[in-house]
Order: structure tokens, then sequence, then C-alpha cells
């Protein structure tokens, strides 16, 4: 780039310099270039760096991490039924749900929790405002040991309503 310099006067007649920029094209003396160069100057945005992190994005966002808790979403694999109730108290967000993975982690929300923990924990969250009501997600291969456990304590924080969520099994295709 060459600044491109004009004069101008101002009211008392001293002249001040306005510089703009214009864009020119480099070239190098046939002698200094290598022989399979062009004479103009090659001006591009290298984004190698930005597909990169995108690239890690991508991973980072379509893997499970298994350390991750289970959210409302994910994070356990629910057994299959053909006729499903729809449960709407479920997508509270003050709802109670408790998480029972197939190693016999729980989580009471998105926090771990143990199973001695899991009475007062509930009785609190009641005692906060959230409904009588308290959601499984139990993994479809989680020993029926673990819920049992669940189940147990969920009783002796006085809940009698209890909801088991799970996924809708896909129809079968008909045979052609």
């Amino acid at each position: 780039m060459i600044a491109r310099r004009t004069q101008i006067r101002d009211q008392q007649g001293s002249p001040f310099l306005i510089g703009s920029l214009e864009p020119t094209m480099v070239r190098w003396s046939p002698f200094w270039r290598p022989w399979n160069r062009s004479n103009h100057l090659i001006c591009y945005i290298d984004v190698t760096g930005l597909l990169a992190v995108l690239l890690l994005l991508l991973i980072m966002f379509m893997l499970k991490d298994p350390v991750c808790p289970p959210m409302r979403s994910g994070g356990v694999d629910l057994a299959r039924v053909g006729s499903p109730v729809s449960m709407r108290g479920a997508d509270r967000e003050d709802a109670l749900i408790v998480a029972v993975m197939r190693d016999g982690k729980l989580f009471l929300g998105s926090d771990p929790i143990l199973p001695e923990q899991l009475p007062p924990r509930i009785r609190d969250g009641v005692n906060r405002g959230a409904e009588k009501k308290v959601y499984i997600r139990a993994d479809a291969r989680a020993s029926y040991g673990y819920v049992k456990e669940v189940l147990d304590g969920i009783h002796a924080a006085g809940i009698e309503r209890i909801g088991i969520l799970v996924d809708r099994r896909k129809p079968a295709s008909p045979i052609p």
C-alpha cells in the first residue's frame, strides 16, 4: 500500500496533507523472483486454526462423556416400552428426578448423591415447593437392586407418587 498525499489549503492558506491508501501490487525484479512465482502479491486468510477449533468443539459435543452427570435429555439409556404415558411434570424446572446409572451411581437432578442422603434431600426439595412426586430415570441395564434402594429411599421420605421415565419403542416396520 502506498499513501497518496493530497495538498489542501485551509482558510488561512497554510497547506496540510490528507493521506489516502490505495491498493497496489508488489513487483519483484525478475532477478530476485523465483522462476515459478508470479509478480502478484497473494493475500488470503488462513482458516486452518479456525477449522481445528471447530472440529474440536464438534467432537466435544458429539461424544458422550461418561463422567458427566445425566441431564434431563440424556446420559441414561432408558427402558423402551410400546405405549408410554406422557408425564409433563418431569419437564418442570423444580421436578425431583432421580437418575440411576447402570453402575449404581445416583443423581438427584444433576448432583451426585448417596442412597442414604436421598430421603432428606427429597424432603428438602418438597419443602422448597417442588411437586410431591419423584421421577426415576433408571438405566435399562441397571440392576433392580439399585432401583429398589431408590424406591425405598423415596418411600422413607414420605413420597407416595412415583413416576418412572421411559422411551417410546420404535414401531416395527411392516414387512413388504
